[in-house]
């Protein structure tokens, strides 16, 4: 991210802090230099004192920006802790992610439910001291941050930087390319096909820097290689995506994301007739699927499972099927059930029949409450079921665990 960026960003991160009352950091993504938060030593920040998924702070908050980014500048979702946070992506004059201000840890809902599910027992007493805000809030908020990054985004195509100054690179890697294609013979499209494979290579090895650094490299070589005609670009350009998309899946990244990412940017390419400008945004479009690959993952898994369980809290009471659960999280049923098993170690049913049945004990220890009202306020289609579910988890039955709260006798 540019300095006046920073700047503009740092004044508005203290704004953020000083009216909510709530953590805000700034993601900086350089283009020659690992990403990194800001500040990055502020003894205050909570994320620098969590002792669960150790190292993973910068990984989470590059994904709230990333979706932010994806999402039409904002973006709302839990770190693997399960604390929620708002993030907005800043863009540069090409409209490519620089960065973005992210806001939170935020307790969103019941504090006791966040507690119970805390994957860190020994981080309660600090997150017993976040704020809680209703989801209303957290909109709002979300919102606003949006809004603010957007105009620092907004200032930079307002015409403080020229687009083609972030092309010296690319342009250097041109005229390297075009001695390679002198001659024009066949060896010319053995060498581009040679550079899609080492960079398909280095991301199956797990070389993040190396395939950020083949990506002008290899552009160049494709856009020699078609003497710079449009149409043979994006012709060379769709085919290195369907390459890259299958190595961000073989490197780990969620294969339905990467169909998706892949379908949108198909239908994007047609936008464009400027060489220029294409360059620009696929440069773009290949560091995000490198980033897919090696960066977000896990992290996409936690939030998603976070997703889940939060929703599944809030609808306990009602029908909650796959289906239903799946759409809520933009995800395939069978990819949705994976990694919730095994994030969570359980099946998504046995975790609706966890809410359900620690749901109805809170209402067991109303005495006066008929076991026919429980079951249906806690999504049990009858009363017998209810038992039945209840006696399982357990070990005794709804009637008999009141009995013992209150003493009584059978």
């Amino acid at each position: 991210m540019r300095r006046d960026l920073l700047i503009d960003c740092e004044k508005y991160r203290q704004h953020f802090m000083d009216l909510l009352e709530i953590g805000c950091k700034i993601v900086d993504l350089p283009e020659n230099a690992p990403a990194y938060l800001s500040p990055k030593d502020d003894l205050k920040d909570f994320c620098t004192h969590c002792t669960y998924g150790k190292n993973k702070g910068l990984t989470t908050h590059l994904y709230g920006c990333h979706e932010a980014h994806r999402w039409n500048g904002k973006y709302i979702y839990y770190c693997p802790l399960g604390l929620t946070f708002t993030a907005a992506s800043v863009s540069d004059s090409s409209g490519a992610i620089t960065g973005g201000l992210v806001i939170g840890p935020i307790i969103m809902g019941d504090m006791q439910d966040v507690l119970y599910d805390m994957p860190a027992p020994e981080m309660a007493w600090a997150v017993a001291q976040l704020s809680v805000c209703s989801t209303q809030k957290v909109r709002h908020i979300s919102e606003i941050l949006a809004a603010v990054a957007a105009r620092i985004s907004d200032s930079v195509r307002d015409g403080r930087e020229n687009p083609l100054q972030n092309q010296e690179k690319l342009l250097n890697e041109i005229n390297i390319a075009k001695e390679s294609y002198a001659d024009g013979d066949t060896k010319s499209a053995e060498m581009l096909l040679r550079f899609e494979n080492d960079l398909h290579n280095a991301m199956l090895r797990g070389e993040k820097t190396v395939a950020l650094q083949m990506i002008n490299e290899l552009l160049a070589h494709v856009y020699v290689y078609s003497n710079f005609d449009i149409k043979a670009v994006k012709a060379r350009l769709l085919e290195m995506l369907v390459v890259l998309s299958r190595a961000t899946i073989e490197a780990g990244a969620d294969p339905a994301e990467t169909f998706r990412l892949s379908e949108d940017f198909i239908s994007q390419i047609e936008q464009y007739s400027d060489v220029d400008q294409l360059a620009l945004w696929i440069s773009d479009i290949v560091r995000r699927f490198v980033v897919q690959a090696f960066d977000l993952a896990q992290i996409k898994h936690s939030d998603v499972v976070f997703k889940t369980t939060n929703y599944i809290k809030k609808n306990y009471s009602e029908k909650l099927s796959l289906d239903s659960l799946a759409r809520e999280v933009f995800l395939s049923k069978s990819y949705l059930s994976s990694i919730f098993k095994k994030e969570t170690g359980m099946s998504l049913t046995a975790y609706i029949t966890k809410v359900r049945v620690e749901k109805s004990k809170k209402l067991l220890l109303e005495n006066n409450t008929s076991l026919a009202y429980i079951s249906s306020q806690c999504g049990f289609k009858d009363q017998s079921y209810f038992t039945k579910v209840f006696k399982k988890e357990t070990g005794v039955s709804p009637k008999r665990f009141r009995n013992n709260i209150y003493g009584t006798v059978e």
